[in-house]
């Protein structure tokens, strides 16, 4: 599974995956079907969550019925040692369930505990990120630039904390960092904050109490454009910290 051509099989079948999934969450925004199933205090489960899951490890299933998984819906039931597609069929259900426009499909693959490629794709807005270790970072295909920042006044800084675990500490921190930062913005996806953050339209991301499947094939996008993240297990949970890297020691310092 290391090999390079190996490694292409794996990218061109999270694409596949995830833009499939876009196309079925797609058509059930247009349709306005959004059955809530559950109901939590911070958080909703829809059908769509699980349904759109199916689909995913159906076609996984197709061509590596040997892999493991790692998804949202069923955890770690699937998991295995060595090899494991994490997936998220759909991160940002409450703005679904809403129809607020932003929520996106992540699939990743990890061989051991390093991710070899991943695939965050908005089917709202036609956008895919991806990456392979090592081979950069794409927006839609095309090397991915972006426009770094070296002042912390002119930041834009993106992330969350509406979970009960989370609540108190996040709420410290982003009201230190307020004054400090241009804007702070809550879209309400972990992997879609994270990938606009490698591609430049956010300087630096914060978040708290996701797990790994919420970030797992930004992360990688957001390693192979060159910016520093810090992903530390708290509770069972990852606490993620990634910023352009000539404010991240200042924004890491407001988190203090």
């Amino acid at each position: 599974m290391h090999r390079s051509h190996d490694t292409q099989h794996l990218y061109r079948m999270a694409l596949h995956c995830a833009e499939k999934a876009g196309q079925y969450i797609r058509k059930r925004f247009h349709d306005d079907d959004r059955l809530i199933t559950t109901n939590y205090r911070h958080d909703v489960k829809l059908d769509v969550d699980r349904q759109t899951e199916e689909l995913i490890i159906s076609m996984i299933r197709r061509k590596f019925p040997d892999t493991g998984i790692v998804s949202e819906e069923i955890g770690r039931d699937l998991e295995k040692p060595d090899c494991n597609w994490i997936i998220d069929p759909l991160d940002g259900s409450v703005n679904f369930s809403r129809g607020i426009p932003h929520f996106c499909t992540s699939i990743a693959f990890r061989l051991g505990d390093q991710y070899l490629v991943g695939v965050v794709y908005d089917p709202m807005r036609h956008e895919s990120f991806s990456a392979i270790r090592g081979g950069g970072a794409f927006l839609n295909g095309k090397p991915m630039s972006r426009r770094p920042i070296s002042d912390l006044e002119e930041a834009v800084v993106s992330g969350g904390f509406f979970k009960i675990e989370s609540l108190q500490e996040g709420g410290r921190i982003f009201e230190k960092i307020a004054h400090r930062v241009k804007k702070v913005r809550f879209f309400g996806s972990a992997a879609l904050d994270l990938c606009y953050l490698a591609c430049g339209r956010v300087n630096g991301y914060i978040q708290h109490a996701v797990h790994e499947w919420d970030i797992a094939a930004a992360s990688l996008i957001t390693e192979e454009q060159n910016i520093p993240i810090e992903i530390i297990e708290h509770s069972g949970r990852l606490n993620v910290f990634a910023a352009d890297r000539h404010i991240y020691d200042a924004l890491r310092e407001c988190c203090a």
